[in-house]
């Protein structure tokens, strides 16, 4: 059996961590939130019966069970389970487990009209374990079947954390001389440049679809987002899901989606 061998480490992370108020904290953080589910309904399709994987709390997978979908989803993190379980007690057709994205062997073969892969990605510290996770959310799609990445590119380690925290020497200090930030498990967090990421589903059997900025600039520039009138911040989630698959919208963007349908 393939474990992430820092799980303690990611796991105790989410154990301080209220990753169950992210989304909804603030127009910023929410912005992810719509993003995402704006592309996951685009390829919803009545009685699907969909996988999602490194759920945490179940905010994109409860919401699906309860337009109806067939949801499973699963994470690291026991605490994330729980809170799960005790978000979803009327539902029956929603169920959840602790399991790791390295070993999805409960699941059988081409068992999902749709895979979420929507935190693995932050936390997988070797170039194996990242193609493994991949290869996983793969093989228990569907012919057909849609699959999404979340993912963090370089910049926004520099945007959303050393800038707001006053840590860009820190982030500095982790990066070689393209700017790449190197793997450390310790930080926690990982991330890539998106032809990097892109070059992981090279030898796979999906065909690519699109490269999404899920949340934009929003998460840099909360304070400004956070105080725009409602018919201004109207207008900038307009002007965020008119441009969110540009490629000059997504450096900077906190959080990255990409997009694939197995072949």
């Amino acid at each position: 059996m393939v474990v992430n061998k820092h799980k303690d480490i990611i796991i105790d992370k989410y154990n301080e961590y209220d990753e169950d108020g992210r989304l909804v904290r603030d127009r910023a953080h929410n912005i992810e939130f719509l993003t995402t589910m704006r592309y996951i309904q685009k390829f919803l399709k009545p009685g699907m019966k969909i996988l999602e994987i490194g759920a945490a709390t179940g905010r994109y997978s409860i919401a699906l069970a309860k337009m109806g979908y067939n949801v499973t989803a699963v994470d690291l993190t026991p605490k994330h389970v729980e809170i799960m379980k005790r978000k979803s007690k009327r539902l029956k057709n929603f169920q959840c487990m602790v399991a790791d994205a390295l070993d999805l062997s409960v699941f059988n073969d081409k068992s999902f009209d749709m895979v979420l892969n929507l935190g693995p990605m932050y936390h997988l510290f070797c170039k194996k374990d990242k193609e493994n996770a991949i290869k996983e959310t793969i093989r228990v799609a569907k012919r057909g079947a849609v699959c999404m990445f979340a993912y963090l590119p370089h910049g926004s380690l520099i945007t959303g954390y050393g800038l707001r925290y006053n840590k860009v020497f820190d982030v500095y200090s982790e990066m070689d001389n393209t700017g790449r930030i190197k793997d450390v498990p310790k930080e926690v967090f990982m991330s890539f440049y998106i032809e990097d990421f892109k070059k992981l589903f090279n030898k796979t059997n999906t065909k690519y679809i699109t490269n999404v900025a899920t949340d934009g600039i929003a998460y840099a520039m909360q304070e400004w987002v956070e105080h725009l009138s409602k018919k201004s911040y109207q207008a900038f989630l307009d002007w965020h899901f008119m441009t969110c698959e540009r490629p000059d919208q997504q450096g900077l963007s906190a959080h990255l989606l990409y997009i694939c349908k197995k072949k």
